[in-house]
Formats: C-alpha cells, structure tokens, sequence
C-alpha cells in the first residue's frame, strides 16, 4: 500500500483534463450546430443535406471487482464510489461491477458461469481456473476486438511475451495481462555487523554458507552470553529460497522439473541436494527446531526484527515498506545492526539466481457470451490509458499527490490517499504499471530522506545480484507460466506433492534414522504409485510443442533487461 502512494503518472493534469474534456463534448446530444453552418445548410437542396450525425451508443458491460473489504464506508462500496463514478462519466461504456471475495472469487466464479449469468469481463490472477474456463469453452478469443484495443496492441508489439503467455492451443489469443516491474521474489539478507564481529567473510558457496550460519548460532553474535540466535530461518517461503539455490524451482503448487538432453524430468537430483541441505540446518541447530510450525514465516520475522537472525531468506512482498517499516524495527530494537543483500551461493548443481516476480501476469479474460464485444475492448482500452489507470491508483494532484523531484507522484497526506485511493487499485488490474518507471520500486523512494536513500542504495545492489544475466534462473519458466494440468493430472500433481511434503519433512526432523537419499527413493515410489509418468509424460508434450512460442525462462532476461534500461 505505501508503495502505491510513491508510484505514478508522470502526465500532466492539464493533458488529462483535455482528455476528459473531448470525451465530455464528445457525448453531448443536442448540442447547436454553428450558426454560419447551419445557414449555409438551410439554402441548400433538402435533397442533398446530410443526416445528423447519431450519437455513439453507449454500451452495457459488466466486470468483476476482488472485493477485499477495504472501502470505507465514507467512500461507498466496490459497485459505487467515487472511482467507480469517474470511470462512468468518462469512461466509453456504462460499466456496473461485480465485487467477489478475493479469498474465494474461484468458488464465487464458478457459480456464476453455471448458472449462466457470469459477467462480460472476468478479472481473476488464478491462472489454473482461467485455463479451466478455456478448456470448457467460456472464453471469447480477444484477437476479433484488438482493433478497439490500441492500447493493448501497443503493449504486444512491445512486450511480445504478452501475446506468448495469452495465446491457448488453438493459437488465438484468449488472456490479457499486464507488464509489471520485474522484482525478486526471494532474497537473502546478511548481518554484516555479525561477519565483522567474528571476522568472517561473505559466503560464495553453500559450504560456506553452512559455516557462516553455524558461527552465526554458536558463537553469540549479538554479545549477550547467551546460545539464543539463529544461522539462518526456514518456513514454506524461506524453504522456496533455499530450494532455488540448488536450481529447484520454488513453486508451492508444482513439482519441481529439470531439462536434461531436451526431455522434461523430475528434478531428483536437486531435491536430494536442497533436501540433504535443509536436514544439516536442522540437525546442527542452525534454524528454529519449530520451523515447521511457522508456515508463513511470521516467527521469523520477529526473530529477525529482534536481532535473532544471521542469514534471514526475506520473501519481498515489498522492499519499499522493509526499509521504511521493518528495518526501521530492526535498527531500533538493535542500533548497531547492519544488513546487506547476499546472493545465492553456489551449490554443487550451479550458480543460480532466485525466482522472479512474475513481471508478465495474465489477469483478464472475456466471456464467450459477452453480448457487446466491442464495448468490453472499448472499456478495456480506455482503462489501459496511463492517464486514466494512474489517476485511479494515485488520485487526484493537488489532493492526493504533488510532484517530487524525480517528477513522480508523492502523497500529501498518506492518510487520506489510504482512505480515498488506497482500495481502487484492482480496477485497474490489467493495467502495466511496468511501462511507468514512476511505478518502478526505486523512484517509490525519497533520496533527500537519509533512510530511504539508504533503501534506494540497497536495492540498486539487490538488482545487481539478483538480476545478474550470468546466473542461471531455477527451474523451466515462471510457475505462472506452466502449463495448466487437467483435472486428473492436477489429482496426481496434489497426491505427489502431498507424500513429497510429508517425506521430506520426516526426512528433516529424524536425525539418522531417515536419511535424504531414502526419502528420495520413497518419493520415487510415491511418484510410481501415482502415475507420476503421466504428468511427465504431459510436460514432454507441452514443451515439445511450445518451447518455441510459450513464456520460458529466457523470456524473464528480456524482461528485465527492457527495465533496467528504463531506470537508467
């Protein structure tokens, strides 16, 4: 949320009141013609006076709206508000909204196409539902209303990967999306202070990197006398880290895959290494015993805000608001603490960077039965337009946010953008806010600010470690960008990941008794009981047929070198 109070527009208000302004005389009815106009007209032939010109009709279309519970009750409700006003007066279609909560949009979806009355424009981030609508032929291709979408065919040629990731089997382009700014999903962060302490140096490989994390629990960094500080945090996020240091790629919901000779295979290798790796944590006391407890790694974090953790895996979620508010805490719960980026040591399967933050994300598809298609491009085109989707996330200049030095938007008064903007967002979901550097997390910071110049220096130093085209990026693609199982795969897929999870982490926690080569070869077990060849056998044919045309993990380089250009 701070975040989006930094980004915006860098258009002008004047250029965005002209805007409304044509659009306002535009869809005037009965206004007088000019005078001298209609006189010349009057002496003419009424044979060969040409008809008024109809006003263009106005179409109705309906769209989904994550309802999150976040509009106050000054400002409405997801179906009516300020927002929801603007994009009507000035919008080309009379649009009404369809909130669905965000913690069950699936279900709530579901219902609406069963029983016929689903809307035109379906917003929704899940990417396996979204292919299951295509499979039951609810979608309406998109390439018949580009022509009303200039905007969005702008983005294609620009950012070709859109058209990759939107395209279906049929090779018609089903799904809309976005271009975000590239960011690490997960990161390493190191106690500097702590290697200075016990003159140790910054681990480069995962050797290293287990005895930097044994100094780090043993050998009382913080200076209290005390055995009560951590090597490093492991949770179901902090795991995904420590699993893409060895090339295993970080999905939660997907098993890991590797390419060997041009064939898809089960990535065994790596999962014994990571897996081989976590259980030395865990036996030498490195990580919290109760790791397992801390799914989404909230103990860990309090842990690291107290001072508690060496090597701390951050899953980033927001870099703006762990410099401003996180290492805030940690540099006033412990003054002397100082934190630098670490990158991913490397380990005996390679050199590797972490996952990204899907910087191509598909948001938005078309209902087969939308009744006024060119309406629904006509809406979704005037949305795409920076003027009009930051103006929504940002608010109003003068009021909402002045211009900084960089020439971005900075809030007047974050308070009152929180209760008037801050819950507008996901109507501009499909918007790519990557095409902005205003939106871009380094100009969400202040330089005149000591301490937020000092997060700007950071993260500079975080793009360069994690955005190094050098390193390998774990894994076949993007987890967003796999290829979406059927119902029957997807049953094996969750089975497999399910005796995987349960394997493992016995294999963690059992000291000698279970080593990580036998829960491997019981995973390999597991994964024969369940037809896992089937799922293999299924990937092998997705990539044969699209390792060409689909979002790969080459495609994430090009990404981010476009956006590093833009931030020069």
């Amino acid at each position: 949320m701070n975040r989006k109070l930094w980004m915006g527009m860098t258009l002008g208000v004047v250029a965005l009141g002209a805007t409304i302004a044509g659009c306002s005389s535009d869809n005037k009815e009965g206004a007088p013609a000019n005078k001298a106009t209609d006189n010349a007209a009057a002496n003419k032939p009424a044979a060969t006076t040409p008809a008024p010109a109809a006003p263009a009709k106005r179409g109705d279309i309906t769209v989904t709206m994550y309802d999150r519970g976040a509009v106050p009750a000054s400002e409405g409700n997801y179906e009516e508000n300020r927002w929801t006003k603007w994009i009507n007066q000035n919008g080309p279609a009379n649009v009404k909204f369809v909130p669905v909560l965000r913690s069950d949009s699936t279900k709530k979806l579901n219902v609406l196409f069963a029983s016929g009355s689903a809307p035109d424009i379906i917003n929704e981030y899940n990417t396996p539902f979204r292919g299951s609508l295509y499979d039951q032929k609810q979608l309406m291709p998109i390439d018949n209303i580009l022509p009303s979408m200039p905007e969005y065919q702008k983005l294609l040629t620009q950012y070709p990967q859109l058209k990759k990731a939107g395209t279906k089997p049929d090779g018609k382009i089903y799904e809309i999306g976005k271009v975000k700014e590239a960011t690490p999903a997960h990161l390493l962060l190191i106690r500097t202070d702590w290697l200075k302490k016990l003159n140790l140096a910054m681990p480069t490989t995962t050797d290293e990197l287990l005895t930097v994390a044994k100094a780090f629990a043993d050998q009382d960094p913080d200076g209290n006398g005390k055995k009560d500080t951590y090597g490093m945090n492991m949770s179901t996020y902090s795991e995904q880290a420590i699993n893409e240091i060895f090339g295993e790629s970080s999905s939660s919901t997907l098993l890991a895959w590797d390419l060997k000779d041009g064939k898809v295979v089960r990535a065994w290798d790596k999962e014994l290494a990571s897996l081989a790796f976590k259980k030395r944590l865990y036996d030498e006391g490195l990580i919290d015993k109760d790791f397992i407890n801390d799914k989404d790694g909230a103990k860990a974090k309090q842990d690291f805000l107290n001072g508690k953790i060496g090597i701390y895996v951050k899953f980033t979620g927001g870099w703006y608001d762990f410099v401003m508010n996180d290492f805030a805490t940690l540099k006033k719960n412990v003054p002397g603490a100082d934190v630098a980026p670490l990158a991913y040591p490397k380990s005996p399967m390679g050199t590797f960077t972490g996952a990204i933050d899907n910087p191509i994300q598909m948001t938005t598809v078309i209902n087969a039965n939308a009744k006024n298609p060119e309406a629904v491009g006509q809406y979704l085109n005037f949305m795409m337009k920076p003027e009009n989707a930051l103006k929504i996330i940002n608010g109003d200049e003068g009021t909402h946010w002045k211009k900084a030095a960089n020439g971005c938007p900075q809030a007047i008064d974050p308070a009152k953008s929180k209760n008037e903007v801050g819950y507008a967002g996901d109507y501009t979901m499909f918007f790519s806010s990557g095409v902005d550097k205003c939106t871009f997390v380094l100009n969400g910071f202040n330089p005149e600010v000591p301490e937020q110049k000092a997060g700007m220096d950071m993260y500079r130093e975080i793009q360069k470690v994690y955005f190094d085209p050098k390193r390998e990026y774990p894994g076949i693609t993007l987890g967003d960008h796999m290829p979406v199982y059927s119902a029957d795969l997807n049953l094996i897929n969750t089975t497999i990941l399910k005796e995987k999870g349960d394997i493992f982490v016995k294999a963690i926690i059992s000291g000698s008794k279970y080593s990580p080569e036998q829960a491997i070869k019981d995973s390999q077990a597991a994964w024969d009981k369940a037809d896992g060849k089937k799922l293999e056998e299924f990937m092998n044919k997705w990539y044969s047929e699209n390792k060409d045309k689909a979002f790969m993990a080459k495609d994430v380089n090009e990404i981010i070198k476009q956006q590093m250009e833009q931030v020069k």
